[in-house]
């Protein structure tokens, strides 16, 4: 068991892990852009239930995912048994060394744990994480969650671009006032999402073009009408139609995510400055 745990410890499993995650990643890279509507799609799907349909239907193209995950689950293993160790060498060494020192150089340590939970935060938002999405209509109430969470569309309203500019007639910002149970309006905007009840909120829309025109042929206005005197009118330049969705995440991973960087920034700066001093 010994053996096992050093050799799974090593720093050298570690570069061999390292490098493959890259290798891995990179081959990824070039399948998700071969084929980028149908990783799109993970990034609204639990993990557990987007892989298994897409390995029946082309596992040719998702080969690699699980793969991945093997590795960061030993890079993992490997970060843990490897920063244990050099606490346990240290605290072998606490009563040789001051309060201060035996900190300083547990920082690493730690930060190296903190790596391990940010990784754990990663996978919770693979495995928990859930989106929701719902149409956007003005009145309407919409139902969230498992618990049947409700909120009324109170409003929608959309702010054009002013007449002077040169996007003038179109839409520059869209508001949706939302209100809950307990008659609490929030408002929301493209790129300004809400956070309610521990979820995120965001305004999301389908882009849809209306089908191209031919251009018609008319006859002339300003010469005689004959077989030859034409001129092509062109039709108006194709705009784009949207409907407007509301998207709910939640990420359970988030915060735990978010903590563990936190946290990393604070080691790390404070590692620096007692080095710098020092």
């Amino acid at each position: 068991m010994k053996n096992i745990w050093n050799t799974l410890g090593d720093i050298r499993l570690a570069f061999i892990l390292l490098v493959s995650a890259s290798g891995i990643l990179l081959i990824g890279s070039v399948y998700a852009g071969g084929d980028f509507a149908l990783f799109h799609e993970l990034n609204r799907a639990r993990i557990q239930d987007w892989l298994p349909a897409q390995w029946a239907d082309s596992p040719g193209n998702v080969w690699w995912i699980p793969l991945l995950f093997l590795i960061m689950g030993l890079l993992g293993l490997n970060t843990f048994i490897c920063a244990s160790n050099r606490i346990a060498q240290l605290m072998g060494q606490r009563r040789s060394l001051t309060a201060g020192r035996f900190g300083y150089l547990l920082m690493p340590s730690l930060v190296h744990f903190l790596f391990i939970m940010i990784m754990i935060g990663h996978l919770t938002t693979f495995v928990a994480g859930r989106w929701q999405t719902l149409p956007l209509v003005e009145g309407k109430q919409v139902t969230i969650g498992q618990e049947n969470k409700t909120y009324q569309i109170q409003a929608i309203n959309d702010q054009f671009f002013p007449e002077t500019s040169a996007l003038r007639d179109r839409i520059a910002q869209t508001t949706v006032t939302l209100v809950d149970d307990n008659q609490k309006a929030t408002q929301l905007e493209y790129t300004r999402p809400a956070y309610m009840d521990g979820r995120f909120f965001f305004l999301d829309k389908i882009k849809k073009n209306k089908p191209k025109v031919k251009p018609r042929i008319l006859p002339s206005t300003t010469e005689e009408t004959c077989n030859k005197a034409h001129v092509y009118v062109e039709p108006n330049p194709v705009q784009k139609q949207g409907r407007q969705l509301l998207l709910i995440v939640s990420d359970p991973g988030l915060p735990i995510i978010i903590t563990g960087l936190t946290l990393i920034l604070i080691l790390m700066g404070g590692y620096f400055l007692i080095r710098t001093k020092s």
